[in-house]
Formats: C-alpha cells, structure tokens, sequence
C-alpha cells in the first residue's frame, strides 16, 4: 500500500500570504515528496480543488474575507466529500469549531498559530486511514466476519470466499462460481459493468451497493474496488448478505465496514429502522441540515445515491460483527 508520506497532494488557503510564504518555505526544507497549493483567495480554491481528484487535503483559515473557511469547507464538501479538510482559526472560537466538525465533515481542527510539523503529521494520519481502507484484505481477515466475504480480481476471478459467502452463493439461483472459477451474477445492474471497467477519462468509483432479488430470496451485495499499490494485486471485495436473515446494525458494525463517521453511523443507524430523516436527525441530536449534509456523504461511502437504495441494499442487512 502506497505510505501517507508519498506523494501527498496538499492545499494550504489562508489570506495571509506571510503565512502561506512561510510554509511554502518550510515544505522545502522537509524531506517530503509533498506537492502543495497555495492560495489567498477561497474561490481560486475551491475551483482548483473541485475540478483535481489528486488533492487529498485542504487546510483552510476559517477567518477569510469574502468566503469564511466554514463556507468553503461546505462547498468542497459538495464536489470532494472524500477530501480531509483541516480547519485553522486564530481566534479562541469554540462554536465555529464546533460547526466546522459537526456540520461540515472537518477532519480536525488546530489553532493558530500551529506548527507546520504538527498539521502534517495530522494530515499524515488521516491520509493513512483513508489510503488504507483501499488496501487489500488479507484472506485470513475475510474469515473472522460473519458476513459473506468474496476476494477476486480484475476480471471477477475468486481468490477467496468464506463459508458464509459460500452459502448464499449455493442457495442463490442468481450468482454462480463459472468453470473458469470467476464470479458470475443473474440480474446485476445494467451499469455495473461501468463499475468494472469505468470508461476512459473518468473518475474511478471505489464502491458500490445493490441487490439480486429472485422469487425464493434476496441478496444485498456490498462492492468495493481494490487499489493494486505496491506490489499488491488489484481486484474487488464483495460482501454479501441476506436482508431477511439480520436486523438494523450497530454504530460499530457500520463505522467498522463503511469507514463511516460516529455521527453519520448513529445517523444512518436510524434511518435502517425505518423512520423518516427529520425523525432520525432528532433521534440523534442534530439539525436536519446537519442530517443531509451527513446523507451526503454516507452515500458516497456506500456507493448509493437514493435513501431507500441506502436501507434496503446495505444497511439493513448488515448482521453483527462484534461478539
């Protein structure tokens, strides 16, 4: 797996330009092989980050004319919601903190002044974390979930499949090991071949929900890309559930699999219980603005776009995984 120190694509955006001057200058004494942006103007930013999928991090000044850094983390949020934004703020201003974590998915938040060294290592962590989720899975792994677990490569071939993916695949008419050994699914979506093979120029999507349903049961399909970095083999995880058989999951379960927040797993939490998002934004204690910002972004995590494709592909169907 490619390491959170190489090849880190950063944006600073601050109205100081003595600020920006001086970690321009910083960077340049560190042994990174960091690319980093600068700007003094919130818009130029949000223009140059929505439209460059290879910026991993922003740090943004949240006290900026024109544009405040809680506004242009709520717009990146729109375009980028996988970009870490980290949040810097001169003033002793808890409430915008505050906001700038719950309300606008910021990653963390510094005071300012703060070292450069310590928002790098903040960003390092955070880069980690999500480069990680798109490593692959040792076997071994696959094994200690009670899901149904499925590892193959480019081309669908398995390299693994537990006990209980097994299972479903011997009960279910619609999926199938072929003669060659290659996954083979009855009634997939029509563009989950886009999935596979996205077309040229595109942006690749790392996951992706939906569900094989025939008259005797039905199977909800949880699909994730793996990235091949380092030496590791690209290829595909598929987990695999059966919605009739389990009940709404827990904010663990939902944190663990998706690599969603607390906030969006309690959000979402609710919502697999079937009760309306005004309802569930109550439940948990947050607006419901705050709610659909939060819905947002757990589409992205999960690979659906509509609430109802959410609870009956995914969530609903998610059986424990802690004793």
């Amino acid at each position: 797996m490619k390491s959170a120190g190489s090849g880190v694509k950063v944006a600073f955006v601050d109205d100081d330009d003595n600020l920006l001057a001086a970690h321009r200058r910083s960077l340049r004494g560190m042994s990174l092989d960091w690319e980093a942006l600068f700007f003094n103007d919130p818009q130029q930013a949000l223009d140059a980050i929505s439209a460059d999928n290879s910026v991993e991090a922003a740090v943004l000044d949240i006290h900026m004319p024109v544009m405040t850094g809680l506004e242009l983390a709520a717009k990146l949020r729109k375009v980028r919601p996988d970009l870490i934004v980290i949040m810097l703020t001169g003033y002793a201003d808890l409430e915008s903190a505050l906001e700038a974590v719950n309300e606008h998915g910021v990653y963390r938040f510094y005071p300012k002044p703060t070292p450069l060294r310590t928002l790098l290592d903040g960003i390092t962590s955070a880069v980690e974390k999500s480069r990680g989720t798109q490593s692959q899975i040792p076997p071994a792994f696959l094994d200690i979930f009670n899901l149904g677990l499925i590892a193959t490569d480019p081309d669908l071939g398995i390299n693994h499949m537990n006990a209980q993916a097994a299972e479903l695949v011997r009960r279910c008419p619609l999926l199938h090991v072929q003669a060659d050994n290659r996954l083979a699914m009855d009634r997939a979506p029509d563009d989950l071949d886009k999935f596979f093979h996205p077309p040229a120029g595109r942006s690749v999507p790392q996951q992706k929900g939906f569900s094989l349903e025939c008259d005797d049961m039905a199977v909800s399909i949880f699909l994730r890309r793996i990235s091949g970095q380092n030496g590791e083999k690209p290829g595909f995880i598929f987990i695999l559930v059966e919605p009739d058989s389990v009940g709404p999951p827990s904010v663990d379960n939902l944190m663990d699999v998706f690599g969603l927040t607390r906030s969006e797993a309690r959000l979402t939490q609710k919502l697999a219980e079937g009760i309306a998002l005004d309802e569930a934004s109550e439940a948990v204690g947050i607006s419901v603005q705050s709610a659909r910002t939060y819905l947002k972004a757990i589409f992205v995590k999960t690979g659906v776009n509509r609430q109802p494709q959410l609870l009956k592909t995914v969530f609903s169907a998610i059986p424990s995984l802690r004793n």
